[in-house]
């Protein structure tokens, strides 16, 4: 294959030739098989159980090369056979939950003692963090029959709604009408419309993009329903009695550090409301419409940056951290990133781990936008958190989904930063630039309470029975209302938000929001320290980093950083930061 010849898409050919492939097809009979040999004695002693917990955490890792794989594939592109495939990891994982029944019945029989001292050994030590939080998750189950009954309908409950969303998301298009002309659009494309300078095409792409989503807000209804609604069962039947439990458990923080992180953003929703306000003026607009969040300030004369130009400022950018500098030139040589625009492609970007190569891939569209260079960083910081871990244990990189955004907020920070001070930037596009750093204020403080108001009050409600496309729909725009205030007019709500945001469709995790205000946050404030110390934080930095599969959230600030997280001082010293900035921006 010339690399020429293909340098949007991302090269798989480091983990397998293709799917119909023998080493794919070996790859995954030896996974079925050796999962289907696994097996815990009852009365099992400690022996036995740390030598069944070392083999579940290989068996975990192989299982995430395939999922990571094939997902890659689904993402890509219309692809039945990766469609397929996807259904054959999602059985190979309902076997791997067998297998974590039996184990955490092991680990629950075990005395204190016995337990403590099993993960003194060395194969358990440098994992014992991922293992307790493993035999917390244990004092919260069903009986293991239920349990097991639970694994199999997975397929066809939580994972195939998700499927099914994503087969809805991956082939929409709509239509887009501007100048009197009519085109068709993948929905992947609707973000760089609605960041464009030109009101009339950000309105042109809400419209259509909400057009069709509404053509399939019932599917996706009953899809988000379906998913809330089976996680609801299983907590019942867990004795679990509080929806966010679970969520919290799966970050990794503490009820008190996500009250006193969303109170201090509650008491400060101030700071990005006057950015909307003056973001509004700047634009000529009364009030914003949902669709003009993410819009670019004009810049006369500007054209859209191509991804050699973006890749050139982000090595500059990262040249700050030798380390990240590094990787992202690895990144972009071996062909990391699928960027390009294509029908069928999915939308939004993620990026995911091949713990085996002990490497990573990046999947977004980029059409040249400054957003989609933020993105690219973000994503490369993603990619750089897994890098700095690689010589760990599987488990010990498995880290919660509060600290997995600090990474890839801190490399956005540096290259917003490297823009600004580049010189290269005109008075209308440094001017932009800061609005695309304020931006974020406003998505993670506005939008993302947004998205968490959203999810807790659907869980409340679908408690008692599902609910319709327009209950969904007034959900929605009462959040949007309740955080926006005065800064969106009436008619400028988006109460098709929810069909159009696919974390709220991912099967195995539930509020996927908050999180990323914490890593929000939590980077400003490290960006701060950085700032102040110069080269000598980046040690502390990286050791935080590698740190952060191993111990709570609270303790990794604590412990590496000094960082107490459970009070909202360290939130408010944060979002001072961000009012600094937005002094600056309605100064201009």
């Amino acid at each position: 294959m010339n690399t020429a010849d293909h340098a949007g898409d991302w090269d798989l050919t480091p983990f397998f030739p293709g799917l119909d492939s023998p080493a794919y097809n070996g790859f995954i009979d030896a996974l079925r098989r050796d999962l289907g040999a696994l097996s815990v004695p009852q009365a099992a002693t400690a022996a036995q159980t740390a030598q069944a917990l070392v083999t579940l955490q290989d068996l975990e890792a192989r299982l995430e090369q395939a999922r990571s794989y094939v997902g890659c594939l689904c993402s890509q592109g219309t692809n039945p056979p990766a469609v397929a495939a996807s259904a054959q990891v999602d059985a190979l994982g309902v076997l791997l939950e067998k297998c974590w029944i039996d184990v955490r019945c092991a680990l629950v029989a075990l005395p204190a003692d016995e337990l403590a001292t099993m993960l003194a050994r060395p194969e358990l030590a440098p994992v014992a963090y991922y293992v307790k939080r493993a035999w917390q998750k244990a004092g919260q189950t069903m009986a293991p029959a239920l349990e097991g009954l639970a694994a199999d309908l997975s397929p066809s409950s939580l994972t195939g709604w998700s499927r099914l969303y994503d087969r809805i998301s991956g082939s929409l298009t709509f239509e887009m009408v501007t100048g009197g002309k009519a085109t068709r659009q993948p929905v992947a494309m609707t973000r760089t419309f609605l960041e464009d300078a030109d009101p009339a095409t950000r309105r042109a792409a809400f419209d259509g993009s909400n057009a069709a989503w509404d053509s399939v807000a019932e599917s996706c209804n009953a899809a988000l329903n379906a998913i809330a609604g089976t996680r609801l069962t299983l907590y019942k039947r867990r004795g679990i009695d509080d929806f966010l439990a679970p969520a919290l458990h799966g970050a990794g923080i503490a009820r008190a550090t996500l009250e006193a992180m969303m109170g201090a953003v509650r008491d400060r929703q101030d700071v990005p409301r006057r950015y909307l306000t003056a973001k509004a003026k700047k634009l000529g607009l009364a009030k914003l419409g949902f669709w003009d969040l993410m819009a670019a300030l004009p810049q006369p004369g500007a054209e859209r940056l191509p991804i050699e130009g973006a890749w050139q400022r982000i090595h500059q950018a990262f040249a700050r951290v030798p380390e990240l500098a590094s990787m992202a030139q690895t990144a972009q040589r071996e062909r990391w990133v699928d960027w390009q625009t294509r029908d069928g492609k999915r939308p939004g970007g993620y990026c995911t781990g091949f713990p085996l190569n002990q490497t990573t891939r990046i999947f977004m569209t980029y059409h040249g936008a400054l957003g989609d260079v933020q993105t690219l960083a973000h994503e490369l910081g993603h990619s750089f958190h897994n890098w700095v871990m690689r010589d760990q244990p599987y488990w010990a990189t498995q880290y919660p989904m509060t600290l997995a955004e600090t990474a890839s907020t801190f490399a956005e920070e540096l290259v917003c930063d490297a823009l600004l001070a580049s010189g290269e930037l005109s008075p209308a596009a440094r001017e932009a630039m800061i609005d695309t750093r304020l931006e974020a204020c406003s998505a993670f403080m506005l939008n993302i309470p947004v998205r968490f108001d959203f999810e807790c009050e659907f869980y409340r409600q679908r408690a008692s029975g599902e609910l319709s496309v327009a209950q969904t729909k007034a959900l929605m725009s009462d959040a949007q209302r309740k955080n926006y205030g005065d800064t969106l007019g009436e008619d400028g709500l988006d109460p098709l938000f929810w069909a159009s945001k696919l974390h709220f469709y991912i099967p195995d995790l539930s509020f996927y929001n908050f999180p990323y205000t914490f890593g929000y946050l939590f980077s400003k404030g490290l960006y701060a320290r950085f700032a102040a110390q110069g080269p000598s934080f980046i040690p502390d930095y990286i050791k935080m980093l590698r740190a952060t599969g191993r111990a709570p959230a609270e303790v990794v600030a604590k412990e590496t950083l000094g960082i107490d997280l459970t009070t909202p001082a360290f939130w408010h010293s944060a979002i001072d930061l961000i009012e600094r900035e937005l002094e600056a921006y309605c100064g201009n």
